[in-house]
């Protein structure tokens, strides 16, 4: 087989495996190919070099009409770079091979992998190479056409309100963790600066910093726009010594002591007061203070992470008892128990889960929320002493939202409402690499869940600041890994996590160093079959982002467009029931497909922003509300709200007691419906009668009952309408499209290419479109 003959085999493989989603086939031929010797690494090494020349021609023949070429240059340097680790993958074949056989999915042909590598990078990077030269050379003819898209100074950011703003304008930011500094690697990947904390860094009681950290701060240079990462995993030694039970009761993994423990809020007041006046102002700091990694105190006896709170947590929720209760008296009633004072009686360290719906697990698991709440608005507070303009967040995991245990002490909404930047660490993902299909698998192509009602959640509290995703996991977790994952599964979960309210993200991650070598791949898991050795995944990061940048303000429309259905929560109920939050999400996806923006409300949301453009506030087997749920509620419908509820909803308080209210009509009014069907189309009835529907009609046909596609609209003042579209679902979408009046369009244009659609066409697996309608 010739150089380019077995070129282009590889590329009819790919070509088959997008058309008929088939990884087994394209497996088992690509290592056909190589067992019969069809492929060589001097063959793909000269055929990716061969194409790196191509494409710098191409540039140049470009940059020389004046096209924007930081798509191919980025394309470019990817390749540059992947061709070096390509070379040391040759040259560690059982380096690899240790680490293939940590990875669930590949453990069992490991050796396969390991030798097959090198030659599949380079091969990626030939697909990848020839994509750019493609899209250039259309660009050039006219074929297709390319908007204006900054190559952004990360010195020279800024962020305002809820958006980074370059050269005027907003922009979206994208980098890696662990992501070798130097320039060949920040021009084009990302430019993210900032600084490491942790707690032994204080190295007496006295409060007295390590000189050479202090050193260190006050040599640094204003640097590019990052963040300061708050660790919380070490505890000094001369602490552990003097005070051993420090470390009790802690948030394993990630905050190794006890936060209840004075001496461990000095070490914080001390290492905090010593370095945040050296970095206060500083580039480096836009992107706020980290205040924790990962935070969670999960307290349910016998399960992933948990442990007992400490003797001094026990003291202070006693404390916390008797200012929520009052009196011994309540508690007692309450917790069906016989204490005859707060100081005396015995509350519990940790929790049993058969005791969810009882009192006293209500007020533990309340009070470990609280106690993290407190802790955090501390740290913040330090901070922002020494540093008045600073900007705080926690890398929040969402899922301890969207899904159902609330053993973890983080309450979402204070936490979020707290900070000045929305901190999270969202994942998506396809198939898990072991146990049984899950349920999205039915209807879905990835998990979309996660992202998707999380962003809107934390928009919802807080729509005027930025979100930064600082441990992004949209292309592998510990449960879900692909290597032949495709640059359109890449550019959907990225596309669209912008378009829910992402600003920034520090993706999960380029663990790489310069010479090739990995961080900890011999006992990571993590590391084998993930981006590190996949250069079309990483390119197609920073070509999304490019695209984005391109249309920036209208991102920024959708991302601002009014949510004017609404999805109550509550703690009461949260707390309380073991699967709230699957009923939670069974609302949102009954009613998220249709092409309005969906939005949640609590207490919290209905009193501190503007629900003037609500429409409707939806309650869904919520049992469990608190009287001031209530309050909130009622006044939002005496202000002209619909409520529609299902019949079990709003019946006790969160200590299973009957109300001592229930809503009422006013100059709004409550709708009380039998099914979640019938929800949503009194919902989207009232849309339709206050002329709140999209300005499009969008029909989609896929072969299953559910439909997969997230669309939004926007309007110009000229008529003419945008339409956002992502394919989730795991079928081939038909898409129709037809104006308000049921008219067809007269034109459907690409917008970022300028290609002319039919008003109907098809959509594939990940297929993400931003279209002109007229």
């Amino acid at each position: 087989m010739n150089i380019s003959t077995g070129n282009l085999t590889y590329q009819i493989i790919y070509k088959m495996k997008y058309n008929n989603n088939s990884s087994r086939f394209i497996k088992s031929t690509f290592f056909s190919l190589l067992i019969c010797g069809s492929i060589s690494a001097q063959t793909t090494e000269k055929i990716v070099k061969e194409k790196i020349n191509i494409l710098k021609i191409e540039i140049r023949k470009a940059q020389s009409k004046k096209i924007n070429t930081l798509k191919e240059e980025t394309a470019l340097r990817t390749a540059e770079i992947f061709l070096d680790y390509a070379k040391w993958d040759d040259d560690n074949f059982e380096t690899n091979k240790k680490s293939f056989a940590l990875v669930n999915a590949y453990k069992k042909e490991a050796d396969k992998y390991a030798k097959m590598l090198p030659d599949f990078e380079r091969k990626e990077m030939a697909i990848m190479l020839d994509d750019a030269i493609s899209e250039l050379q259309q660009i050039a003819t006219g074929k297709i056409k390319r908007l204006p898209t900054p190559k952004i100074d990360w010195s020279k950011t800024d962020v305002n309100k809820d958006e980074i703003t370059f050269a005027g304008k907003p922009v979206f930011l994208t980098d890696w963790t662990w992501k070798p500094a130097g320039k060949k690697y920040t021009e084009f990947h990302g430019d993210q600066d900032g600084y490491f904390l942790t707690p032994s860094y204080v190295v007496n009681e006295n409060g007295e910093v390590n000189p050479q950290k202090l050193k260190e701060l006050t040599t640094k240079e204003n640097g590019s726009m990052g963040f300061i990462f708050f660790n919380h995993s070490t505890t000094p030694t001369w602490a552990k010594n003097k005070y051993p039970e420090i470390t009790d009761g802690p948030g394993i993994k990630y905050t190794m002591y006890d936060i209840n423990h004075p001496v461990a809020q000095k070490i914080q007041s001390d290492l905090i007061a010593a370095v945040v006046p050296l970095m206060a102002g500083k580039q480096y700091t836009k992107l706020g203070y980290m205040l924790c990694n990962e935070p969670h105190w999960n307290t349910i006896q016998k399960t992933w992470a948990s442990a007992p709170i400490s003797d001094l947590a026990v003291l202070d929720f006693k404390k916390w008892l008797e200012k929520r209760h009052g009196n011994i008296d309540e508690v007692n009633e309450l917790w069906k128990t016989n204490f005859s004072n707060f100081e005396t009686m015995v509350v519990p360290k940790d929790i049993i889960e058969s005791q969810q719906g009882t009192a006293t697990w209500f007020d533990f698991e309340s009070y470990n929320m609280d106690r993290v709440t407190n802790w955090f608005s501390f740290l913040q507070k330090e901070v922002k002493k020494y540093d008045p303009n600073a900007r705080t967040h926690m890398k929040i995991m969402p899922n301890l939202w969207t899904e159902n245990k609330r053993d973890h002490g983080i309450d979402m909404e204070a936490l979020t409402r707290n900070s000045d930047i929305i901190g999270n660490d969202c994942s998506t993902g396809g198939p898990w690499m072991w146990g049984k299909p899950k349920e999205w698998e039915k209807n879905f192509n990835f998990d979309w869940v996660e992202m998707c009602m999380s962003y809107d959640f934390y928009k919802s509290i807080s729509p005027d600041k930025i979100m930064f995703n600082t441990e992004g996991h949209f292309l592998s977790t510990g449960k879900y890994r692909d290597l032949y994952q495709t640059k359109e599964y890449v550019r959907c979960n990225y596309w669209q996590a912008y378009v829910h309210g992402l600003t920034a993200i520090q993706t999960w991650y380029w663990a790489r160093r310069e010479d090739g070598s990995s961080r900890k791949s011999e006992d990571s898991n993590g590391y084998a079959a993930s981006n590190n050795h996949q250069p079309r995944v990483v390119n197609e990061v920073h070509a999304t982002i490019l695209d984005l940048n391109s249309i920036s303000d209208k991102i920024m429309e959708l991302q601002r467009q009014e949510k004017p259905i609404r999805i109550f929560y509550t703690k009461a109920s949260s707390i309380n029931k073991p699967t709230h939050m699957d009923d939670i999400f069974k609302a949102y996806q009954k009613v998220f497909f249709e092409g309005t923006p969906i939005g949640f409300a609590t207490k919290g949301i209905i009193e501190n922003n503007d629900n003037k453009t609500w429409e409707t506030i939806l309650i869904t087997k919520t049992p469990f509300a608190f009287e001031t749920d209530i309050k909130a509620l009622q006044s939002y419908i005496d202000t002209g709200g619909v409520v529609i509820m299902d019949k079990e909803s709003l019946k006790t308080d969160e200590y299973g007691r009957p109300l001592q209210t229930s809503l009422k009509d006013s100059k709004g009014k409550v709708i009380v419906v039998e099914s979640l069907n019938e929800m949503k189309n009194k919902a989207f009835s009232i849309l339709k009668e206050k002329n709140k529907l999209p300005a499009l009609n969008v029909k989609e046909s896929n072969g299953l009952e559910q439909k997969g596609c997230d669309w939004r609209v926007l309007s110009d003042k000229n008529g003419n309408s945008f339409l956002n579209i992502a394919n989730y679902g795991k079928n081939e979408a038909a898409i129709s499209i037809t104006l308000a009046d049921g008219k067809t369009p007269t034109s459907v244009v690409n917008y970022l290419t300028g290609e002319k659609l039919a008003p109907t066409f098809k959509m594939n697996i990940n297929q993400v479109y931003f279209l002109e309608v007229k």
